[in-house]
């Protein structure tokens, strides 16, 4: 990205960004970015055990309320609230098993059966 807001790609083919348009890149690393790239972009590190589970559980409770589904809504956020306790997850953590799965991860999982039952 130059700063003429235009895109050149490996293939030096060029795209030029209108002024609606944002650019957002999710990366692992900046192991091979230019200090250019970088310094024309902002960079956020965020860390998946800092910022937790509650947030993508509202992200993904907000889609019923979106529906007008209160009994969905209600019941889900009582039987997350009950079922998903701290205690519960630390001990999801500390118990032995075959293949670890991260808190995210088992969240997630979750959500996902909950969806394909749910429609």
């Amino acid at each position: 990205m130059d700063d003429n807001k235009v895109l050149t790609l490996v293939s030096q083919e060029r795209i030029p960004l209108t002024p609606e348009m944002r650019l957002l890149l999710e990366v692992s690393n900046l192991r091979n970015a230019t200090p250019a790239t970088v310094s024309r972009g902002g960079v956020l590190y965020i860390n998946d055990n800092d910022i937790g589970w509650k947030p993508f559980v509202d992200t993904w409770l907000s889609r019923f309320k979106q529906r007008n589904d209160d009994n969905a809504m209600t019941t889900f956020t009582l039987a997350l609230s009950q079922y998903l306790s701290d205690s519960f997850l630390f001990d999801m953590k500390q118990k032995e098993v075959a293949a670890p799965v991260c808190e995210m991860g088992a969240i997630s999982t979750l959500t996902t059966i909950i969806d394909y039952l749910y429609d």
